[in-house]
């Protein structure tokens, strides 16, 4: 989770092409944008549209030539007059959530899939969604649960989604050390569900400004003799936020298109083996590095626990349980993330030489000590019935200077 793109390796393709085959009538050589304000900025992918359509931008690929096919096929093909670079979308507007393209009869979404009938989309949310709930972190599961239900309307449709992540912040302090857990958690949802990620957090934060305009919110753009130049491919180009952006996204469109439309193998191998052990309290999964993202089920696992005595009110956890090790050779401040879906409650619990120091529904942030600690994902039962089933786990250090995590 070092490099600002997720790997696109065979057991993606192979998700992409699935994903791709469930809707046979979608348009090949069009892609839908779905976001916020980042979206709908004429600075994301509208340069690409070419002189025909959009005659005040600079197209300067600095050599690689190899994406001009992909360029070329989607200028080919037109929607009201627009190519999928230029066009207005419906799905995106200034300061909206991922649950408010999928609000309404029809939703934002719905009509713009309507409008296009795409066979890709970007999609991208985040910074909004972290101001809808009353805290930072009780915001990732409404996001978690809005982002789920958006990809799944996708997906339904055979439309593939290339997703990116929010950019970094500088507006408020506590907001700029949260962007790395909203970063991670999006990033684990790809991963989840085997899709393309581009972390706009991790390609931003090293520019000047972090890449930022002067709110700290909205991502900058080259100034060519007053003019924005998002599609300069230069050195001098990739040193603001949207020519970053906009050659990954071309990037990812020529990968994703060329695997799901030409039948290309896919560029990348799987950059770290599968994860130590087999989450029982005898053999437990290692977390061999932070941040440290897991998707998994509760499902068959064992239940050796009916409750975690000193950090819980007699809830009872006695259904399945799927444990994690964690080795510390030195303190640190930490956060856990568990995510789960419909139907399904799990918890997530610290356990500090064998007793549990703090449990949470979906996040908690502490200090840790050095030594050898146990992360235990564990199913609430309600009635007598487990819910147990599938969640995601994010394992991170907290950033310097979060007072959450102190």
């Amino acid at each position: 989770a070092d490099t600002p793109r997720s790997p696109i390796t065979p057991a993606v393709a192979t998700r992409l092409r699935a994903i791709a085959a469930a809707g046979p009538a979608q348009r090949d050589r069009i892609f839908l944008k779905a976001g916020a304000s980042g979206t709908v900025s004429r600075n994301l992918l509208y340069c690409l549209a070419g002189p025909d359509h959009q005659p005040g931008y600079r197209i300067d690929l600095d050599g690689r030539d190899a994406l001009q096919p992909t360029i070329d096929r989607f200028r080919a093909e037109l929607v009201a007059g627009d190519t999928s670079f230029d066009r207005p979308t419906l799905a995106a507007e200034v300061g909206r959530t991922a649950r408010w393209v999928l609000t309404g009869a029809p939703s934002p979404l719905d009509q713009e899939l309507a409008a296009t009938t795409p066979r890709f989309a970007f999609v991208n949310y985040g910074t909004n969604d972290m101001e809808a709930a009353t805290s930072y972190g009780a915001a990732l599961a409404p996001f978690w649960d809005a982002m789920n239900e958006l990809l799944d309307r996708l997906e339904a449709d055979g439309v593939v989604p290339i997703i990116t992540g929010l950019n970094p912040r500088s507006d408020r302090a506590e907001a700029t050390r949260w962007v790395p857990t909203w970063d991670a958690v999006t990033r684990a949802l790809a991963e989840a569900r085997q899709l393309p990620y581009y972390s706009l957090y991790l390609a931003s934060s090293p520019l000047a400004d972090a890449g930022l305009l002067g709110d700290g919110l909205h991502g900058n753009v080259l100034i060519e003799a007053g003019a924005a130049q998002p599609c300069v491919f230069t050195a001098a180009g990739l040193a603001y936020n949207y020519d970053v952006r906009n050659l990954a996204s071309l990037e990812l469109l020529d990968a994703t298109s060329r695997i799901v439309l030409d039948g290309a193998v896919a560029p990348d191998v799987a950059p770290l083996p599968p994860i130590a052990g087999q989450g029982t309290a005898a053999a437990p999964f290692v977390v061999d590095r932070l941040p440290f993202t897991h998707t998994f089920t509760t499902v068959g696992g064992e239940a050796l626990r009916d409750g975690y005595p000193g950090c819980d009110a007699g809830q009872d956890e006695s259904g399945p349980e799927i444990v994690y090790q964690l080795d510390l050779a030195a303190p640190i401040r930490f956060r856990a993330v568990v995510l789960d879906g419909p139907d399904v409650d799990v918890d997530v619990h610290v356990l500090v030489d064998g007793a549990c120091v703090e449990r949470a529904d979906h996040y908690l942030d502490r200090a840790l000590p050095a030594g050898s600690h146990r992360i235990v994902v564990d199913s609430f039962v309600s009635g007598g019935v487990a819910q147990a089933g599938t969640y995601t786990l994010v394992l991170l250090t907290c950033e310097v200077g979060d007072a959450a995590c102190e």
